[in-house]
């Protein structure tokens, strides 16, 4: 039972993010709602009428705590509308390289690891960014003969910084049993296994072929699983994070193995032990649609009355990314040895099956697309799902939308598809991606001002642990771009939406979140500064006073 207080927050900017972009000086919150905002005169007067009404209706008084909050900015709770929950947890438990920038920080990082580690442990690395090595002739990802040169006898895998490929050591290849007699029998069509000149595998994997990696590493202790769930959660709550888009693996794809069947049962646990402190919307790894409908169920039940865990949808995989050379383009990646297009993750007419049934019964359909041809396509996949409909259909999405030509743009605009973006990938792509792609594909890459512009609805994800999950960060890119393609920045208001309102409208909860209006959730966020008015370079100093989620503070800046 909630305590019958009303908190009145005063002495402040309030943006409410609302559709007119409304500007208030004060609200009011009781128990999980806003029950009124606007001047303090207003909202004074609209909290004495609550009082008396509740008073007449429950017999019961209500008293009112004031919070002065001195000239702070209150925004809308932010949402990540795309983020990996159980990817993020198992992060926090491994060796993270994101700091290496060459091979001999490497083969340092792996061999103190292996001096800590007991024997029998693996030692899994996470989050490297070859790209950014400072000698170019070491930008290439690791290969079996790299990581036996560090460390020869304990188990190895390493994984890039978006996660689509991956090396292991020739242990780990003899532990799997693939070798050149039946590395041709390995590979699927969905992922490569990389082989040199002989036909030797190289120990590298992509997309897909991850599958057999992810399926043999040994899950970790249940009590590192639960404390990181524990900082996750608290790390989301420090950025004022209160709603997520979180994408699951059902483990029913593939030999995908422990690994792929660990993160259900994880994220349902998390719920159930209370650790999770944010709302989430989540969208599964499955190929049978029908599977959302068992799910939903489950997941309502452990939301208990308060729909604070839901499913959204599906997610499924058009195509691969940059870093991995997988992305699936018009043209050959302007780096690569040889004409290198990348490939299709998923042929078109599996993702025609996947969206057409998920959308039929009711659900989102969220895919991965990143390749300007990878986008053509799920364009004209959705255009075909659309066809003939007589009903308000569910929310189509492409999860990142890298790269869109003015004529996918266009398509996009006219089928009402919705864009989910990550300001982040600029800060760790940029220093590299156009010699990956070229002058020119680089104009059309990322190209946040065009989509807005046509009309599309943009909403802001981080794809952590991909990226970081902060979204003043996210904030940063958007307007600075840190210098890539200027011209496609938005400004600051509209970064805020796509973390608020926009992001809430992708997940289809516009009605209860995303703006600060009466009736709403109380989600919301108490910064130190007005972001519009600070200088763009300034946006990741902005202090986060606090966070709250359905009424209540789930961070605190002095209480750390």
């Amino acid at each position: 039972m909630h305590d019958l207080i009303i908190e009145f927050f005063f002495n402040c900017e309030i943006l409410t993010v609302d559709q007119n972009d409304s500007r208030a000086e004060a609200m009011a919150i009781f128990q999980e709602n806003i029950i009124a905002i606007g001047t303090k005169e207003c909202v004074q007067s609209e909290i004495k009428q609550f009082i008396e009404d509740y008073k007449t209706e429950f017999n019961q008084d209500v008293q009112v705590r004031e919070m002065d909050v001195v000239g702070s900015c209150i925004v809308p709770g932010f949402i990540d509308a795309h983020m990996h929950p159980g990817l993020y947890v198992y992060f926090k438990t491994q060796l993270d390289l994101f700091n290496v920038k060459s091979y001999a920080d490497l083969g340092n990082r792996l061999k103190i690891e292996d001096e800590a580690l007991e024997s029998t442990k693996w030692i899994i690395g996470i989050n490297l960014i070859e790209n950014t090595f400072e000698d170019p002739s070491e930008r290439r990802f690791p290969t079996k003969q790299d990581l036996d040169g560090f460390v020869p006898d304990r188990p190895i895998a390493i994984f890039r910084h978006d996660g689509h490929i991956g090396a292991v050591n020739s242990l780990v290849l003899g532990m799997m049993g693939i070798d050149r007699n039946n590395v041709s029998e390995k590979i699927l069509e969905s992922g490569e296994i990389r082989v040199d000149e002989e036909g030797d595998p190289t120990g590298v994997f992509t997309e897909g072929a991850l599958s057999y990696v992810m399926g043999i590493i040994p899950l970790p202790a249940i009590e590192d699983l639960k404390e990181a769930s524990k900082k996750m959660s608290s790390e989301l709550a420090k950025f004022g994070i209160t709603t997520c888009g979180g994408i699951i693996q059902s483990g029913e794809i593939g030999p995908a193995g422990k690994a792929g069947a660990m993160e259900l049962p994880l994220v349902q646990a998390l719920i159930k032990e209370g650790w999770i402190k944010q709302d989430f919307v989540f969208y599964v790894i499955t190929d049978k649609p029908k599977t959302l409908q068992r799910l939903q169920k489950i997941f309502l039940n452990l939301s208990k009355n308060g729909n604070r865990f839901v499913i959204g949808g599906i997610k499924i995989f058009a195509d691969g990314t940059f870093g991995a050379l997988s992305a699936y383009l018009f043209e050959p990646f302007a780096d690569s040895i040889g004409e290198n297009y990348g490939f299709m993750v998923n042929k078109r007419e599996e993702l025609y099956r996947l969206a057409k049934e998920t959308a039929a019964l009711g659900f989102q359909v969220a895919c991965h697309t990143i390749g300007d041809k990878a986008n053509q396509i799920v364009v004209n996949v959705y255009q075909e799902v659309l066809k003939g409909s007589t009903k308000r259909e569910p929310h189509l999405r492409i999860e990142h939308a890298s790269q869109l030509t003015a004529e996918i743009i266009r398509d996009a605009a006219a089928l009402g598809i919705v864009m989910v973006c990550q300001p982040a990938f600029l800060d760790s792509e940029y220093t590299w991606l156009k010699k990956r792609l070229g002058p020119e594909r680089t104009k059309y890459t990322y190209p946040f001002r065009s989509i807005i512009d046509a009309g599309i609805l943009l909403a802001g994800a981080s794809d952590a642990p991909i990226e970081s999950a902060d979204v003043l960060k996210g904030l940063h890119a958007c307007v600075t771009r840190n210098g890539f393609v200027p011209e496609e920045a938005i400004t600051i208001a509209e970064a805020l939406r796509m973390f608020t309102y926009s992001a809430a409208r992708a997940l289809g909860q516009e009605s209860i979140k995303g703006s600060l209006e009466k009736g709403k959730l109380a989600d919301f966020v108490i910064l130190n500064q007005n972001p519009e008015s600070v200088p763009p370079e300034e946006l990741t100093k902005i202090i986060i006073f606090a966070t709250y989620h359905r009424g209540f503070s789930i961070y605190r800046y002095l209480e750390g």
